[in-house]
């Protein structure tokens, strides 16, 4: 018997969005009923955006085939797909908060636009070493979280900054190796 299991969840002062490892989504508003839909592959980022009005009433969600798919809440009725060919959706930031532009980082280190009112509706902006782990704006500079490295780039590619936030911490290899243990026999 193959058991659900919630792999992503969001949680909202109007409700809560849960998506699951079969590809099923459940919009859960703390009134009224759930409304649930089946995308068919595996939900791995979830991101809802605020409408005019200040209610929730648009969810962004990621998937391990990579495509993005934006839904209507409260109903998750699907307004438009967005096919990445570069593995899976490992990160989503809302790139123009009047517009649904969108930035999204992928498993290949790709970091994509997402605009559907242009004519080409997925651009490839630049590429990194390694998975995007997080994304995020801070003044038109497009901030990185890959494993350790953090990096900052403009949004035409070029590098702003790459910092090892590895190298803050020591290395303690001297002081294990100097060590012998004597491993006594349990007889």
């Amino acid at each position: 018997m193959n058991q659900r299991t919630i792999v992503r969840s969001l949680t909202t002062d109007e409700g809560t969005l849960v998506a699951m490892n079969d590809g099923l989504v459940v919009w859960k508003p703390n009134e009224g009923r759930p409304f649930r839909l089946n995308l068919e592959a595996l939900p791995t980022v979830l991101l809802v955006v605020r409408g005019p009005m200040g209610n929730i009433d648009l969810a962004a969600i990621g998937t391990a085939s990579g495509h993005v798919k934006l839904l209507t809440l409260p109903r998750l009725e699907l307004i438009t797909t967005f096919s990445l060919q570069e593995g899976s959706i490992r990160a989503l930031v809302l790139a123009n908060e009047g517009k649904l532009q969108f930035l999204a980082g992928t498993q290949r280190g790709g970091v994509w636009r997402l605009d559907d009112s242009q004519q080409t509706r997925e651009e490839h902006l630049f590429g990194i070493e390694g998975p995007v782990s997080s994304l995020y704006l801070v003044n038109g500079s497009v901030h990185i979280q890959s494993g350790w490295y953090r990096h900052e780039r403009s949004l035409d590619g070029s590098s702003v900054r790459v910092e090892n936030t590895a190298e803050t911490y020591s290395v303690r290899r001297q002081k294990r190796l100097d060590r012998s243990y004597i491993l006594q026999s349990p007889a």
